[in-house]
């Protein structure tokens, strides 16, 4: 379903060619009176648009007689019962009705690829934490994991660390999701034997945002909820981690203001001097990484969980608001961390314009008003131009 449909409906409406709209066939016409003795309850003075859309979708405007939540609950129910969806949107002034040619229905879940994708990202991530935490001997010795085969154990605290950080992300989007009636699959993982063992983790969600406040839960569900536990497992492991003068050679990571906060307060509680480096092993380094990449994934732009969050409180604005860090994400790939373009290509992939619900009448609210610059503060706070050196 095109977001523009509407706006299409309205200009054939306005800007009319002179000729007459082509004559409607019986069923359509019945079809049409069938949704007009639905809706009238809910849009008094419905007036249908004519249009040359042959898709079995029609459209009405007028003005609503009662809160548009409570409006789309009464027609989503009454339409489903012939077939239809209703969109609600509004355009020169007119509240308007579009009847979709659909039911969004929700379909069987199947685990079994769940569980396997878990355990094969478990393995990775196990692995791939063993070779971080056993860099320098592995060096000295290439064949060590052959030798001594349960130092692969030592990943274990690493994995577990970004397991649990993505884990709890997906499952608050799941359960944020399951909560507005979103037909939604579980978590699914994505293993690779590199990196950090996992390129992360989706959920596929199948039917359509009913609405803003739908949206916004969702999105900022899982953002909010992967912070939580990277914050506290970062703090730990700046505590437990060696401290000494800085090595030759050694790789100096980005921290974002935040970090850099949490940093200074641990200098503070260990009484450590300043000219001295807090070498961090996997399990911290693991929640560093999840922190840097909730900043990510909370800019305000296309599918990212920032970017529901941004259209859920701006809405049409967030566009002009997408395109604003995408240019600077460009500009930041060309001066500090050639790893935006591979975000910025991941965000036209995945779409950078985000469509509407289908309510888009009904408004965000306050408290998640406030909630989401609230949201948008703790991104500028993760946020870092190069985490890694170029």
């Amino acid at each position: 379903m095109s977001p523009s449909l509407a706006e299409e409906i309205m200009q054939e409406q306005t800007h009319d060619t002179g000729q007459p709209p082509a004559p409607e066939s019986g069923s359509r016409l019945e079809e049409i009176g069938q949704l007009r003795a639905r809706l009238l309850p809910v849009l008094p003075d419905a007036e249908t648009l004519w249009t040359r859309h042959t898709d079995g979708t029609f459209a009405f405007r007028g003005h609503l007689a009662m809160p548009p939540e409570q409006a789309y609950s009464r027609l989503r129910e009454a339409f489903e019962e012939l077939g239809y969806t209703p969109l609600m949107r509004r355009q020169q002034g007119y509240d308007v009705v579009i009847a979709l040619r659909r039911v969004f229905k929700g379909t069987k879940t199947r685990w079994i690829w769940n569980v396997i994708l878990f355990l094969l990202t478990l393995c990775t991530t196990t692995l791939m934490g063993a070779l971080l935490e056993q860099g320098d001997r592995l060096i000295e010795n290439p064949t060590l994991f052959f030798q001594q085969p349960l130092l692969l154990l030592s990943g274990i605290p690493a994995s577990l660390t970004i397991m649990g950080i993505l884990g709890i992300h997906e499952l608050a989007h799941y359960f944020a999701a399951r909560k507005h009636g979103l037909d939604t699959s579980l978590p699914y993982f994505i293993p690779v034997p590199f990196g950090f063992g996992t390129f992360g983790a989706i959920i596929r969600i199948r039917t359509p945002w009913e609405d803003r406040k739908a949206l916004f839960d969702v999105g900022v569900a899982g953002p909010l909820a992967g912070f939580l536990v990277a914050l506290p497992l970062f703090f730990i492991g700046l505590l437990i981690s060696p401290a000494q003068l800085p090595i030759e050679g050694g790789v100096e990571l980005g921290s974002p203001l935040l970090l850099r906060w949490l940093e200074q307060l641990v200098y503070v509680i260990r009484g450590l001097p300043q000219e001295q480096t807090i070498y961090v092993n996997a399990m911290t380094f693991a929640a560093w990484f999840g922190l840097i990449v909730t900043g990510f994934n909370l800019l305000p732009v296309g599918q990212l969980d920032g970017g529901h969050v941004a259209y859920a409180v701006l809405g049409k604005w967030a566009m002009l608001l997408g395109g604003i860090v995408l240019v600077g994400l460009g500009i930041l790939g060309f001066l500090q961390w050639q790893g935006w373009f591979i975000w910025m290509a991941f965000i036209f992939l995945s779409g950078w314009q985000h469509p509407a619900p289908l309510n888009a009448l009904a408004p965000l609210g306050k408290k998640r008003t406030i909630i989401g610059i609230l949201v948008f503060l703790l991104m500028a706070l993760l946020f870092v131009p190069a985490p890694f050196p170029i």
